[in-house]
């Protein structure tokens, strides 16, 4: 046989078999069209299984299969089973619609098929509809819940261990943590903690919490009415109203809250500046009293099929009389004296956000995005601070009023377009103006210090793939012009000008139908909040004061990860770097005498987290368990004596179906010792509990046991230039609670969207 009529045979068997080589792919779904978690797709041949797969997300996909006549069959626990004759003889793309073995009553009703978390590619997923988490009575108490999020007391800040602050996303849409406490938790569907953003993300995120809200189609007016009473060190009562409104292209939606909180605050500490022969210690404690109004509403308007536009406003109003008492040892050079301090304070905090949208799809592969917002906080505080020494006696040491003010300005506008082969192309611009002003009067003397910041962004972003093969590369630049200064002086104490250029990307191999790695770099910036990088003052007792840092830079970080997926089960490694990190930290004025305690940067941190997650399913019972192992070395001039360690963290979730309308959570997490070069942090770990059940068709009842066994009490300590700190912080999660909620009318599906376009939102407070 000659060479060219041998290798033209075996061209021609190799694009034979090719040719009969075929796909199906598919989207398992209910009626509404949300897509069903959890399954098992079964093809058959002659009553033979050929090819079994598992749902990703509502997904799955058949690879490599012969020309022939089959059986699919598709399996999901609560739905009828599903059977479809295929002749397959071109690869198809199907979409199946399972019908549920039962009407489900109004409401959420609590599902054991369905997995509480998930781990897909380094991402946890928490899935909120038809779980224990979508009775949780807040978004706020949802998060505490999840693994590696905290939550801090006030619920006014969420970070992720070793990540900081998230940036929140609803769909692809910014939101702060205001308008996050205004969704309600049985219109969300998941929340997805992304440990690598891309960079059409803010250049401030090294995570995002991407939540994705329930959809629907339907009409209608539904109010629903939530009473939560708590108790805590003090009793708290929390009432909420949230109105729907739906007719055609039109959709309204209205809010308003009273909370009556009453805040308990302890703190302790002793420290010692070893080259004046100075130490004291002190205990602090505060109780605040906290009448608070939440109002919030919108609009959202369907242009057409593709197009709309929004407008979105929150309000947030406070006031906040609260007394501070501290008992002081001080021993100055070998005068020893004890202080009792009370500080009688009455504060104001107001916030409002508004923002407007507009959003079209030039064709199916172009769409353009705008968005302007304009926001405000202000915060009002006075002081009367009393001293009473040991001797009996007295001294009204300094009557204190700051008044602090920051606004901001954005516009933004995001552009993307796909091409050929699902290529696309992202890219956007974004001007953010924010201008804060601080007015501090003690006594007689008086200061105004104003921040300005200007930041111009652009950002460019290339994703696509083909077959087992995903990537997503881009580049974010950011120009920062910032000024700060006295208004009193004619020259500036801060001027920096700075371009930034934070490149992000990530590659994504599937290796089997159970198996994926991905890698990923990101580079992000933290700038601090506002209210630090002015000239704010607290007064501790006589030999210890707070103090903002005017002088504080941003943050950069660099990391460098990957992940591997086998099944539910998530494997990942991340290093990173940081540049001027900014910690808390005392240091002695020798001018005034005196201890300061201010926020600071450190010269630089690095470090390495690995973690390991599997869930567990059986009957009844689901459960997840998270553990990772993290290390974090700082390096700063001024650290006397450098340890670093390792410390664990884990977490684990058990949820207990009782029948469809109660279930019984439990979860809690744990982090061991702690030691980054700088601070020496005791471990800490808590657990929490909660039932849940449905009466009467439209009544939530949940019972919720926080902190069961009041185990949150933070310890850390320092040796940084002269000084010798130990600190123990007090919260007040240890709570029993219980919250009721009523439905009245019924909008189950909404198209209702709307974009905070703000990225520095997080900052102001």
């Amino acid at each position: 046989m000659k060479p060219a009529v041998f290798l033209f045979l075996i061209l021609f068997s190799f694009n034979f078999q090719a040719q009969n080589e075929f796909s199906i792919q598919g989207n398992v779904m209910t009626k509404s069209k949300e897509r069903i978690a959890i399954g098992d797709v079964l093809l058959f041949r002659n009553d033979k299984i050929v090819a079994y797969t598992s749902l990703s997300d509502g997904k799955f996909s058949l690879e490599s299969l012969v020309e022939e006549t089959y059986l699919l069959k598709i399996v999901c626990v609560g739905f009828e089973a599903y059977e479809e004759v295929l002749i397959l003889r071109a690869h198809k793309r199907l979409e199946f619609v399972l019908t549920a073995l039962s009407e489900e009553l109004d409401g959420v009703v609590i599902k054991a098929t369905k997995r509480i978390l998930e781990n897909k590619r380094g991402n946890v997923i928490a899935n909120v509809d038809g779980t224990m988490l979508a009775k949780e009575t807040n978004t706020i108490e949802l998060l505490s819940k999840l693994p590696n999020l905290q939550v801090s007391p006030d619920g006014e800040q969420i970070s992720i261990l070793g990540k900081g602050n998230p940036l929140i996303y609803i769909g692809g849409q910014r939101i702060s943590v205001e308008e996050l406490q205004s969704i309600q938790v049985e219109e969300i569907k998941t929340i997805e903690i992304i440990s690598n953003p891309s960079v059409k993300y803010e250049a401030a995120g090294r995570a995002v919490l991407l939540i994705t809200k329930r959809r629907s189609t339907r009409e209608g007016t539904e109010l629903s009415v939530t009473e939560r009473a708590s108790l805590k060190t003090y009793f708290n009562n929390y009432f909420l109203t949230n109105l729907t409104v739906k007719k055609s292209n039109l959709e309204y939606k209205l809010n308003a809250s009273y909370n009556q909180l009453k805040i308990w605050e302890k703190n302790t500490a002793d420290y010692k500046v070893i080259d004046k022969n100075v130490f004291s210690e002190y205990a602090v404690e505060a109780v605040t009293t906290r009448p608070q109004f939440i109002v919030g509403g919108g609009l959202y308007y369907a242009l057409n099929a593709t197009d709309y536009i929004s407008f979105n406003t929150r309000f947030r109003s406070q006031i906040e009389p609260f007394t501070i008492d501290t008992d002081t040892f001080l021993d100055d050079n070998g005068s020893q004296q004890n202080i009792k301090t009370s500080s009688n304070n009455d504060e104001f905090r107001g916030f409002s956000s508004s923002n407007i949208n507009y959003y079209t799809s030039f064709n199916e592969k172009e769409n353009l995005f705008l968005g302007a917002q304009y926001t405000n906080y202000t915060r009002d505080v006075e002081n009367s601070i009393q001293n009473t020494f040991d001797d009996g006696s007295s001294l009204s040491d300094a009557e204190i009023a700051q008044d602090f003010n920051v606004a901001s300005i954005v516009l933004k506008g995001d552009y993307d377009v796909v091409f050929k082969n699902e290529n696309r192309l992202e890219l956007g611009v974004n001007y953010a103006r924010n201008i804060s002003k601080s007015l501090l009067e003690i006594n007689q003397d008086k200061s105004n210090y104003e921040y300005s910041e200007v930041i111009n962004a652009f950002y460019l972003q290339f994703s696509g793939g083909k077959k087992k093969f995903k990537y997503s590369f881009g580049v974010r630049v950011e120009n920062t012009n910032i000024e700060g200064g006295f208004k009193e002086s004619t020259s500036f104490l801060v001027a920096r000008k700075n371009t930034f250029i934070f490149p992000r990307g990530s590659v994504d191999f599937t290796l089997s139908e159970e198996r994926s790695v991905i890698f990923s770099f990101v580079s992000s910036i933290a700038r601090p909040n506002y209210s630090t990088s002015v000239t704010t003052t607290g007064f501790i007792n006589p030999a210890l004061e707070f103090q903002g840092n005017i002088n504080l830079k941003p943050t950069i970080t660099n990391e460098l990860s990957s992940s591997f997926q086998w099944k539910d089960t998530s494997i990942s490694l991340q290093f990173h770097r940081i540049k001027d990190l900014v910690n808390y930290r005392f240091f002695y004025d020798d001018i005034r005498d005196i201890s300061i305690m201010s926020p600071t940067n450190f010269d630089k941190e690095s470090g390495f987290v690995f973690s390991f997650s599997s869930p567990f399913k059986y009957k009844f019972w689901t459960s997840t368990n998270n553990i990772s192992f993290n290390y974090s070395s700082v390096k700063d001039t001024r650290i006397i004596k450098s340890q670093a360690t390792v410390f664990m963290y884990i977490y684990s979730n058990q949820q207990f179906r009782i029948n469809n309308l109660s279930s019984f959570n439990i979860n809690g997490w744990a982090m061991t010792n702690r030691k980054d070069g700088v601070f020496d942090r005791s471990g800490v770990f808590t657990l929490n509990a909660a039932y849940t059940v449905k009466l009467f068709s439209k009544l939530d009842v949940t019972l919720n046991a926080n902190d069961i066994f009041n185990t949150m009490e933070f310890r850390e300590s320092y040796i940084l230039q002269n000084l010798n700190v130990n600190s123990l912080f007090f919260t007040d999660i240890n709570e029993f609670s219980i919250a009721l909620r009523y439905v009245f009318g019924a909008v189950k599906d909404s198209k209702y969207k709307n974009k905070s376009v703000d990225d520095e939102l997080n900052r102001m407070n």
